[in-house]
């Protein structure tokens, strides 16, 4: 008589990895809840109740064994976070002073405006030790030209982050950053020693020195995953064609290079622990020239599992291996659960280790190379598809060819170029060739820039619900569970269903409803007013062009018909660094012409728009009317109307009767987008309902 298989095959690791993220995302939820972290000691007793049970109806001491680690990493997970979560609530004693702050540049950026910042660590204040990274945002007067190693002295205001913008946690806490410095005059500095500093520069100096700007800050993105010197048309190019990926060093970076050199150890006849010890030595400093990076670690981590696991002769792990790689990273800080590069770097790993196989074997017929190229690139993508939708508003379907198609080149090129640096290091005068050898990645380069990979997105409105979707079904199809082939296709089918439709009525308008969506950025917000025959996107010009463009792909999702800007006069400007793309642009009357280019430009006091009318009172307030509810956008000090059903403003409303006023900042009032984040109102009928934050 056969045993009946069990659903799935139990792995400490992974569910060790799972408890510990849960454990920080229950902390997360009371932080953003505003709930005491006090409640959290509630796992205790019910940890102790489940044992209880599992003491009295289980057969094996293993299953005890296991439960109790797994809660113990579930508790430590939540204390983790929990701990440094409320070190962000309470503003620093040192935050709103002025103070000279000292510290050690580890990274030299800049601003979407063009101006530089660094990021320090070790820093202090006055003598202070802080304790934690520090932005320092120079001005015109700094002077000087400072590196990675150098130690810093700059005088300005100190002030610190919040914990949670815009409804979101702060992507700056997650980094470890928790204050910034504003600074005035000239700074002061002393050479300083940074082995990663030094190999980045040195390979930043060959390829700029050698290659014109637009390759040479592709060649080094790829190589070192620093994306800061690309273009941002560059980069969008990649980023619409799916591809982006490259330049984030992960898995696939690292599994090439870790190839390469294994592979040259083996033609020399290397012994294979000196081949290992040196290889994952190599992977262990280009990991720390590419920042240590989440994904870059992960990978990384993942590798030496898997080096290890040939030189002692045990199976290798797919799963296993990215739990441990997960627990490492949370346990440096259980904050890293929520970057973004991470979450995706884990999500690509979940779906090639779920589904590549699966898919693999319906593709035994073709090549290998084929075979497993077209696995992982469609497990990855499918996994990916809910943090890329979350976070950037849309995905690529043109990267569900092209990962399979140009995604090798890109990998033939990174080794190649990478080697041609090497090379030019070591034999300077090798450094005259680079231009021509890198010929094919200019040639890959103008392909993405002129094939407008833009129209090929797809955008949709979505939810943390969708994660919880997808990966469902790739449970039910992977071969991690033991399941029929029967539920498999149901259990499948249903989330694929639930997927189509919440994408698509969740951003559908219907009848003669308007839906007014309002979301906001650092010193600037827009609003898109969307019914059943098109869609306007009302602008303020402060706001950053790349949280409109995630914005209007996430609550636009058919598109941009009409662009409206307020700002002043010279808001007309703004156009060229919106990143929208709209038939018409309408402008207060007053804005100075600047001649846009491919695009119907309106000066205007008064328009209608698909069933809704618009006035600028001024050139910083725009008044509406539609299906009989009113509302205003005013970007100003002042507000130059007397009533309104809905206001959204830059500025605390003083003057305007307004039912329901909104602020883009964090002002106090009715509801405010910096911690609220983005908002959905319904008109119709002369009702005005709000929906809640927009889905």
């Amino acid at each position: 008589m056969h045993r009946a298989k069990r659903l799935f095959n139990f792995r400490l690791p992974f569910a060790a990895a799972l408890a510990l993220s849960c454990g920080a995302a229950l902390a997360y939820l009371f932080a953003a809840c505003g709930w005491d972290y006090f409640y959290l000691l509630s796992i205790v007793p019910a940890a102790a109740l489940a044992l209880i049970v599992i003491l009295i109806f289980a057969r094996r001491p293993a299953v005890i064994i296991y439960f109790a680690i797994i809660a113990a990493f579930f508790a430590l997970g939540a204390a983790y976070a929990a701990v440094i979560f409320s070190a962000y609530v309470q503003p620093p004693a040192i935050s709103g002073r002025l103070s000279y702050v000292t510290g050690r540049v580890e990274e030299v950026r800049y601003t979407s405006a063009g101006e530089p910042y660094l990021i320090l660590s070790n820093a202090s204040a006055d003598g202070l030790s802080l304790g934690r990274r520090v932005i320092a945002y120079l001005d015109g007067n700094a002077g000087g030209a400072v590196y990675p190693g150098y130690t810093v002295t700059v005088f300005g205001y100190v002030g610190h982050y919040d914990l949670f913008s815009y409804g979101s946690l702060n992507y700056r806490a997650v980094n470890g950053i928790v204050y910034y410095v504003d600074c005035y005059g000239q700074m002061e500095y002393s050479y300083g020693f940074s082995f990663f500093g030094t190999l980045r520069s040195g390979i930043h100096d060959i390829l700029y020195d050698n290659l014109d700007g637009q390759t040479a800050a592709v060649a080094y993105a790829m190589i070192t995953g620093s994306t800061a010197d690309m273009s941002s048309r560059t980069l969008q190019a990649f980023r619409y064609g799916g591809v982006a990926h490259i330049f984030a060093v992960s898995g696939l970076n690292i599994t090439i290079l870790y190839t390469s050199v294994t592979a040259i150890f083996k033609k020399c006849r290397a012994n294979k622990w000196l081949t290992a010890v040196v290889s994952l030595a190599i992977i262990f400093v280009y990991t720390g020239m590419c920042g240590f990076t989440l994904s870059a670690v992960r990978a990384a981590i993942m590798c030496a599992v898997a080096c290890i696991s040939s030189l002692t002769y045990n199976k290798y792990d797919g799963l296993n291996s990215l739990s441990l790689a997960v627990i490492i990273i949370l346990l440096i800080n259980p904050l890293n659960l929520f970057d973004v590069g991470f979450i995706l770097s884990v999500s690509a790993m979940l779906g090639i280790v779920f589904l590549a196989p699966g898919i693999g074997r319906r593709l035994r017929r073709l090549p290998h190379w084929l075979k497993s190229n077209i696995s992982m690139s469609v497990s990855s993508q499918i996994s990916t598809f809910p943090a890329l939708l979350l976070t950037f508003g849309y995905i690529s379907g043109a990267g569900l060819i092209l990962n399979i198609v140009v995604l090798p080149l890109l990998s033939f090129l990174y080794v190649f170029m990478f080697a041609c640096v090497v090379i030019c290091a070591i034999v300077p005068p090798a450094a005259y060739l680079l231009p021509y050898a890198a010929l094919p990645l200019q040639a890959v380069i103008n392909f993405f820039v002129a094939c407008g990979f833009e129209n090929s997105l797809i955008s949709g409105f979505g939810g943390w619900w969708l994660a919880i979707v997808i990966f469902i079904g790739i449970a039910a199809l992977s071969d991690k569970f033991n399941f029929t082939k029967s539920i498999r296709a149901a259990v499948g089918g249903a989330c694929a269903l639930c997927l189509v439709l919440g994408c698509t009525l969740g951003g559908m308008v219907f009848g003669g409803e308007t839906r007014i969506v309002a979301g906001g950025y650092y010193g600037g917000g827009m609003v898109a007013v969307r019914s059943q025959s098109g869609t306007t996107l009302i602008v303020i010009c402060d706001t950053y062009s790349g949280g409109i463009t995630s914005f209007v792909n996430t609550y636009a999702p058919e598109g941009v018909d009409d662009l409206i800007i307020i700002g002043g006069e010279e808001c007309a400007s703004y156009y060229y660094s919106c990143g929208v793309e709209a038939q018409d642009v309408w402008l207060p009357p007053s804005s100075i012409n600047v001649g846009l280019d491919g695009t119907t430009v309106h000066y205007q006091s008064q328009f209608s728009l698909h069933g809704t009318q618009y006035s600028f009172v001024d050139a910083y307030t725009l008044s509406a009317s539609s299906n009989g509810v009113s509302f205003a956008v005013c970007s100003g000090q002042y507000i130059n109307i007397d009533f309104t059903d809905l206001l959204f403003t830059m500025e605390r409303n003083r003057s305007c009767d307004a039912n329901t006023t909104v602020y883009f900042n964090d002002y106090s009032g009715h509801f405010n987008l910096y911690s609220q984040g983005c908002l959905q109102f319904i008109a119709n009928g002369g009702t005005l309902v709000l929906t809640g934050t927009a889905p």
